[in-house]
């Protein structure tokens, strides 16, 4: 590559070990050179309009021959059906393989391989460079203000998109602004982003890194080599229509009893679970053969449009398909992910093999699993040597921006954003946002690295199972609640583990067939706890307690009011029946009948769920008002069902608002402990009472305390209710006794959040200083599309 002085040493880097030259002499004899600039139109691009722009860099690397085999196409026509991208977004251009290459002017998102975003540059440099370069040979950080703010979120979204609908390990962009270009590398841990430099005066090496990148493979610009991409004249593009035609001996997964010989001897398949992957395989969404580790062996799985995919472009990008078994001829769940990569985590499979091993019920059953031919992110790595090679270089971590590292730089995308959709963490986590507790001294992780290292994982179960939101009645919402309690329960129990990310997208619906004692048969709608892989060992043995990974971990909107306070190190079964209980609320409150409706439900849930406030003193973020109120008075805000679930939660609310009394005078006397008794008698064991027994046919009425003293002891009752969530049994049995009474209509009205929703923009008006000075809760605007 020509030496020409000008373009820093560290893009020389970014260059020589992300687009490495070919050795290959076949290889070698396509690069071209020229005796004059090839961008000599482009010598005043700094004034030209973006469009023009555009047109005139695709018109010279396609007329030029600058990067053989492949074709830079324009893509702003039109963009590709809401199917594939509901947000219909155009990337200006994209470098496509020469056979795959548009003319219709779309972006076609299945084919791209590395999208082009231009912006018309200026002169005096107030442009909408979505980075700024400092003064040092490898500064670039975030603009904060600006034109710049806008591209850089519309360059996120695109890397997004092309992370979203193929089979991706990274994904490059070159972003260009007037005589300027960068280039950004992508990946599940945030992206490596290179200093600007003047493609116009320094052609020359400008045509050698197009070149480069036209000789990469496809592995080498970030396409995962375990996929294979299963194409209209491939046998297996056939074979997955043929399994999506619905059969005569599907079944109807309706509860009820069922008639003499109506159910099927098994294998049989719920019409449900076929329907989903006939829904699944969406025109234009490209279809794979994915690979699956099984122990020594390697096993094949057929998928097209996941039916679930966590947003956002870095975090663990967990996506779960309907899948179909190449093996079998089954359907599976087949769940892809880049899981948090630090000794200690175990991977879900091996989780879910001890579970299935101690005969734990309503969890998934294990089919195979494993890491994907050791893909590793690689930004964490890029940027621990970054820091060792310049220790001065500044990081920013802010609750406004998200971290970012200079130049040869890395950056993380979206540490300030919570999940809503169907919670399923999958990614982000409870830690976001928080610019602290990224570890303590002693972890087994960089503790300053403001990244995850995330590694490619995929894992297939037996169970496809219905989302929660699916439950027919209130009464039956208990049902499945009270399963999943029973399943963690059983796994602290019998396998000492503890699940740690209870939410609502978390816990499922599984239709199963069912031979009662008395020879009935039934369909019964069971519910069944997924996603384990945030679960730790409940009781240590031989090791110290630590932390595993730089962030709290579970799900901002389901966890304890003690653990998002910072009021206890680690999470306990008793935050986990919390968590449990507001899975209950959220779906009651959104699903079911009540005093509330539309515009009322909205703003309830998002005060309640997705508010927080701020610590100055641990500068970290914390539980939000509505959810502390709703522990310390036990009970919520102006909601009523006219309906069982009125006692259920009030019951539950009652049970731990007792808890967070009694554990806070607890805390309080352990901080200031009585003086010294003046009697020569003995002293006194705290009135901590025998949990009551509660049988399967009766659970007592939970004691509301009434105000009194902040420094005042608990009650005995209050001591006495407090024990009913320090473990299962109580919360278990009462719930299931709640969900068999007879008092339950069918009370679900169907999603009663409007559609079009969002928080009005003085809700959202906020800043982390209000939320510093008390003045109530920080309120993050919601994801769309929960």
């Amino acid at each position: 590559m020509p030496n020409k002085p000008g373009v820093g040493e560290a893009f020389r880097r970014f260059c020589d070990e992300l687009f490495p030259p070919p050795t290959d002499p076949a290889q070698l004899a396509t690069r071209l050179t020229f005796d004059s600039n090839p961008f000599e139109e482009l010598k005043d691009a700094d004034g030209l309009p973006e469009g023009d722009l555009t047109d005139k860099m695709i018109a010279i690397v396609e007329s030029k021959g600058l990067a053989p085999g492949l074709r830079l196409c324009y893509c702003g026509n039109r963009p590709d059906p809401a199917m594939i991208d509901s947000e219909r977004q155009k990337s200006d251009a994209a470098f496509y393989r020469e056979s795959s290459a548009p003319t219709d002017s779309k972006p076609h998102w299945a084919d791209q391989l590395l999208p082009w975003e231009f912006k018309r540059g200026r002169k005096d440099r107030k442009d909408a460079d979505p980075y700024v370069d400092g003064p040092g040979p490898a500064d670039v950080s975030p603009v904060i203000v600006g034109e710049g703010v806008k591209s850089r979120g519309q360059i996120i979204t695109y890397g997004e998109c092309v992370m979203a609908v193929q089979q991706r390990l990274s994904v490059f962009m070159p972003v260009v602004v007037g005589r300027r270009i960068r280039f950004i590398r992508w990946d599940r841990s945030g992206s490596i982003v290179s200093q600007a430099f003047d493609y116009y005066e320094h052609w020359e090496f400008f045509c050698d890194v197009l070149w480069r990148i036209s000789q990469l493979s496809d592995a080498q610009l970030g396409i995962d080599p375990t996929a294979e991409r299963i194409l209209l004249s491939n046998p297996l593009y056939k074979a997955m229509n043929d399994a999506a035609i619905a059969l005569p001996s599907d079944v109807d997964h309706a509860e009820r009893i069922l008639a003499k010989g109506e159910f099927p001897e098994p294998p049989f398949i719920f019409a449900y679970v076929r329907k989903m992957f006939r829904d699944s395989l969406v025109e234009h969404w490209p279809r794979y053969r994915l690979q699956v580790p099984d122990g020594d062996e390697t096993r094949y799985f057929l998928v097209c449009k996941p039916d679930f995919r966590a947003k956002g472009l870095s975090g663990r990008g967990t996506r779960g398909y309907v899948a179909f078994d190449c093996e079998t001829k089954r359907f599976v769940w087949l769940k892809d992910a880049w899981r948090a990569h630090y000794r200690m985590v175990e991977k879900e499979g091996d989780v879910l093999a001890q579970l299935n091993a101690a005969k734990v019920n309503y969890v998934p059953t294990l089919v195979c699993h494993g890491d994907i031919d050791n893909q590793d992110t690689l930004t964490p790595s890029w940027w621990e040597r970054t820091q060792k090679e310049a220790p001065r270089t500044s990081t920013f971590l802010t609750p406004q921006l998200p971290a970012h590292v200079p130049a040869f730089s890395a950056t993380s995308l979206s540490s300030y954003k919570r999940k809503r959709d169907e919670y399923d963490g999958q990614d982000e986590r409870a830690g976001t946002p928080t610019p602290k507790g990224m570890g303590k001294s002693g972890t087994l992780f960089q503790e300053d690295c403001p990244m995850r290292l995330h590694r490619h994982y995929r894992l297939v179960v037996e169970e496809v199972a219905l989302p929660l939101r699916d439950f027919m009645h209130g009464g039956q919402l208990v049902s499945i609640i009270a399963d999943c309690v029973y399943a963690h329960w059983k796994a602290c129990t019998d396998a000492n583990i503890l699940h740690r990310d209870v939410s609502g997208g978390n816990i499922l619906i599984l239709p199963t067939h069912v031979k009662m004692e008395t020879g009935a048969e039934c369909v019964i709608w069971m519910g069944m706890l997924a996603d384990w892989e945030m679960s730790k060992p409940l009781i240590l043995v031989d090791r110290p307690r630590e932390p595993r990974q730089p962030e709290r971990t579970g799900t901002w909107q389901f966890m304890s009011v003690a653990v998002l306070s910072n009021l206890k190190d680690g999470v306990e079964i008793c935050d986990e029946l919390e968590a449990f209980l507001y899975v209950l609320i959220y779906y009651a409150i959104r699903y079911l009948k009540s005093n509330h409706g539309g515009v009322s439900i909205a703003l309830f849930l998002d005060n309640f769920f997705d508010t927080y406030n701020f610590d100055d003193f641990d500068d970290c973020y914390i539980c939000g008002d509505a959810k502390e109120a709703a522990i310390s008075k036990g009970k919520l805000r102006d909601v009523m069902f006219s309906s069982p679930m009125d006692t259920v939660i009030k019951e539950l609310l009652g049970w731990l608002q007792c808890l967070y009394r009694v554990t806070a005078y607890e805390r309080a006397q352990k901080k200031n402990p009585p003086p010294p008794p003046t009697s020569s008698a003995a002293p006194q064991a705290a009135p901590m009472l025998p949990r009551p027994k509660v049988s399967e046919d009766l659970a007592p009425s939970v004691f509301i305390a009434r105000p009194r003293g902040a420094n005042a002891a608990p009650t005995e009752e209050e001591f006495e209710y407090a024990t009913m969530v320090r473990d299962h049994k109580a919360t278990y049995h009462y719930l299931r006794q709640s969900a068999s009474g007879s008092e339950w209509l069918q009370d679900k009205a169907g999603d009663q959040v409007p559609a079009d929703w969002k928080i009005p923009d003085k809700l959202c008006d906020r800043t982390v200083e209000s939320a510093r000075r008390g003045t109530g809760s920080f309120k993050k605007a919601k994801i769309s599309g929960r």
